[in-house]
C-alpha cells in the first residue's frame, strides 16, 4: 500500500499523547461554555417554555412548568447547558477529529472529509429546526391541548425538555442520512441504479423505521420522519453524483 505522501510513522504512545491533547482541547471549552450556560439556565428555560407555548397555540394559554421532585430543575437545567455546549463544541470536535485524522487521508479523501463536514452540520440545523418549529409544536399540540377536555395537564418541565431535545437531536441526525447514503455509493457497498429500481422497497422501510425512531404516540411525528427521509433518500441520489 503506498503510503501518505508527508505522513510520519510515529510510535503508538505519540498518538495516545496527541488524542489526549485534542481531547482536552474540546473538553475545555464544552465545559467551561456549560458553566456559564448553566448560570442563564434559568433565563434560557424561560425563554424555550415561552416560546414553545406560542409555537404550540396561537392563543395564549396558561402552562405552568411543574416539577415532581426536588432535583428536577437543577437537572433540567445541567441538561439544557451541556445541550447549549455541545451545540457550539460539535464544529470543535469535527475540527480536531479532521487535524487527528487528516494527515493519514489522501487529498481526494481530505476534499470529502472538507466537503461533507459543513454540509453534515448545515443538515443537522436543518433538521434540528424542523423539529422544533413543526415535529415539536404537532405532538404537544394533539397530546397535550386534546386532553384539556378531560383533565387538567400538567406538564414536567424535565420530560417535556427531555423529549424536545430528543425530537431536536433525533431530527438533526434523521437528517445525516444521505451523508450516509453518499458513503455507501461512494465505497460501492451499494448501486445507484439498484437504488432507484427498488424505491417502493425503501419507502416502506424508511416508514417501518420511523414508526421505531420517533416517540410520539399521535403518529403525526412518524409521518412527518417518513416523508422527510423519503425526501431526503431521493435529495441523496441527486446529488451522489456530485461526490
Amino acid at each position: 500500500m503506498n503510503a501518505v505522501p508527508g505522513d510520519e510513522e510515529l510510535p503508538l504512545v505519540e498518538h495516545v499523547k496527541e488524542l489526549r491533547s485534542r481531547m482536552i482541547i474540546i473538553a475545555v471549552p464544552i465545559v467551561i461554555i456549560t458553566a456559564v450556560a448553566f448560570l442563564f439556565s434559568g433565563e434560557l428555560l424561560q425563554l424555550i417554555w415561552e416560546q414553545a407555548l406560542k409555537l404550540i397555540w396561537e392563543e395564549a394559554i396558561p402552562m405552568p412548568m411543574v416539577i415532581y421532585s426536588p432535583m428536577e430543575l437543577l437537572m433540567t437545567k445541567l441538561t439544557l447547558s451541556l445541550a447549549c455546549a455541545l451545540f457550539f463544541g460539535i464544529p470543535l470536535m469535527m475540527y480536531e477529529a479532521f487535524m487527528f485524522i487528516g494527515k493519514g487521508l489522501y487529498e481526494n479523501e481530505k476534499r470529502f472529509f472538507i466537503k461533507v463536514v459543513p454540509l453534515s452540520f448545515i443538515l443537522f440545523s436543518v433538521g434540528a429546526a424542523l423539529a422544533y418549529f413543526v415535529a415539536v409544536p404537532l405532538m404537544f399540540k394533539y397530546t397535550v391541548f386534546y386532553s384539556m377536555d378531560v383533565a387538567t395537564p400538567q406538564v414536567s418541565v424535565i420530560k417535556t425538555i427531555y423529549t424536545m431535545i430528543t425530537l431536536v437531536v433525533g431530527f438533526g441526525l434523521i437528517f445525516q442520512f444521505p451523508l450516509l447514503l453518499i458513503f455507501a455509493l461512494k465505497m460501492d457497498l451499494l448501486k445507484l441504479e439498484a437504488l432507484k429500481r427498488k424505491r417502493k422497497i425503501i419507502y416502506g422501510a424508511l416508514l417501518a423505521v420511523s414508526l421505531f425512531i420517533s416517540p410520539d404516540p399521535t403518529i403525526l411525528s412518524e409521518l412527518i420522519v417518513a416523508a422527510v427521509l423519503v425526501i431526503l433518500f431521493e435529495f441523496s441520489l441527486m446529488v451522489a453524483r456530485f461526490f
